[in-house]
């Protein structure tokens, strides 16, 4: 019994400054409220034994009111309710105008999934990664009916109507995973409409949005730099070269970021982004012990310094056990291509 109480949570965790001032005025109401009813049964209970008849002969007396205590339970109570709008106003304004330089985020809910674009193009599902103590701007909109993107944890909900954008923001304050919830009935499969925000020290975050933070071994997120370098990867058939086949012709690239690697000449060489970025543009500055010097060089003019990034952070995120795509010539061919295995598994005539 115990154990239960002490799982019993009144509310969901604090994890954006906006939860803050809605607690406090939350509490704020719900003690004044509690009070007033408590003065209010006093008062009635007091009345009950004091002025309860004494006997046979007691007779009521007549009592004409108080013009001061009309004016007080007026006055008292609506000082009380100003005090619960300003301050409600105050906090609603708050709300509504997100700082200027806030990055926007766009939201999209649709039976029954929220899709999530950051401003970089990294894109979620049901899935939400921001920084603690970097305000954001969410804009939302809804492909089909009306949904409501909710987490209690920023004490934040709202909206997302077709044909509409809808805007609200949050800085969130607490690392940590919570929930998201859609609280506006839309069908059938309402309850599984649920997600999760990851709030992130900065420099994690920083990392997550880069590809190269180590929560989804193995896997880029959609759309981060990472993910538009390992396209870069295979568009230049660096793979071609950079595999895990023992028949490979250039170094391990998996878990290599972060570790010592020999070099031709005796010499120990720490695997960081510069060394990464001059390895792809002068390969033959510091070329690895047991390999031949056969990776050309990449200058500016056929390699941007955006793409020469996105290599380099691909290649950062294959340190958290991803694996480097397998070279494409060894892909099967369609069925039906010539060479190629038919529908029942022989060879075409």
């Amino acid at each position: 019994m115990s154990q239960f109480a002490a799982s019993i949570v009144l509310l969901p965790p604090q994890a954006s400054e906006f939860a803050f001032d809605y607690d406090l005025l939350f509490w704020y109401i719900t003690a004044v409220t509690i009070g007033g009813a408590m003065a209010v049964y006093a008062g009635l209970t007091y009345s009950c034994f004091a002025f309860a008849r004494k006997g046979p002969d007691d007779r009521t007396p007549r009592i004409l009111g108080s013009d001061k205590l009309e004016i007080a339970w007026s006055v008292i109570p609506l000082l009380f309710f100003l005090s619960f709008f300003v301050w409600g106003v105050k906090i609603y304004n708050e709300k509504l105008q997100p700082p200027a330089d806030a990055p926007e985020y766009f939201v999209v809910g649709k039976q029954w999934m929220w899709k999530i674009q950051h401003p970089d193009g990294q894109r979620e599902i049901n899935e939400l990664h921001l920084a603690s103590g970097r305000a954001v701007r969410i804009t939302g909109t809804s492909e089909d009916v009306i949904h409501d993107f909710g987490i209690p944890a920023f004490r934040s909900k709202f909206d997302v109507i077709p044909g509409r954008y809808v805007t609200t923001w949050y800085k969130p304050t607490t690392p940590g995973t919570y929930h998201i919830f859609c609280d506006q009935y839309c069908g059938m499969g309402h309850s599984q409409m649920v997600g999760k925000v990851h709030v992130m020290e900065p420099e994690d975050y920083d990392a997550w949005l880069e590809g190269t933070f180590p929560s989804s071994p193995g896997k880029t997120i959609d759309g981060s730099l990472a993910w538009e370098g390992r396209k870069l990867f295979l568009k230049m058939q660096c793979n071609a070269c950079h595999n895990q086949e023992s028949s490979a012709r250039a170094p391990q690239l998996v878990s290599l970021y972060g570790n010592m690697r020999p070099l031709q000449g005796g010499t120990m060489q720490q695997v960081d982004e510069n060394y990464i970025r001059e390895s792809i543009r002068k390969p033959m500055a510091k070329v690895a012990d047991g390999w031949k010097p056969i990776m050309p060089a990449y200058p500016q003019t056929q390699l941007g310094e955006i793409e020469l990034r996105g290599l380099v952070a691909y290649i950062k995120s294959l340190k958290n056990g991803g694996q480097l795509p397998t070279r494409t010539e060894q892909f099967p061919a369609p069925v039906g291509a010539p060479g190629a295995p038919t529908s029942e598994g022989g060879l075409p005539k």
